[in-house]
């Protein structure tokens, strides 16, 4: 590989890495954004984790402590880089 190639290679490497957000920093802003949906609703959430599948999604675990008790729900996470969306499942 020319020396060129070497460096088109690492600076491709370096901006997709920089333009790529961490699991736990996504884990974050779906939490933040969870707290806001649920707002006035007197849910408060004791603890989420998030974890890549694949590709743009990932799986979470949602713990919650509601007016009718604790519970726990698995999360459904889409990221395309620059939004995402959360689905909570039962």
């Amino acid at each position: 590989m020319t020396l060129f190639k070497q460096f088109l290679f690492a600076l491709s490497l370096m901006l997709l890495t920089a333009c790529s957000v961490s699991t736990e920093d996504l884990a974050k802003d779906v939490q933040a954004s969870m707290e806001e949906k649920f707002k006035g609703e007197n849910i408060t959430i004791k603890s989420f984790m998030l974890t890549h599948k694949g590709g743009n999604e990932y799986k979470g675990i949602l713990e919650t402590k509601e007016p009718n008790g604790e519970f726990v729900y698995s999360v459904e996470v889409i990221y395309d880089g620059k939004a995402f969306s959360w689905e909570i499942n039962n």
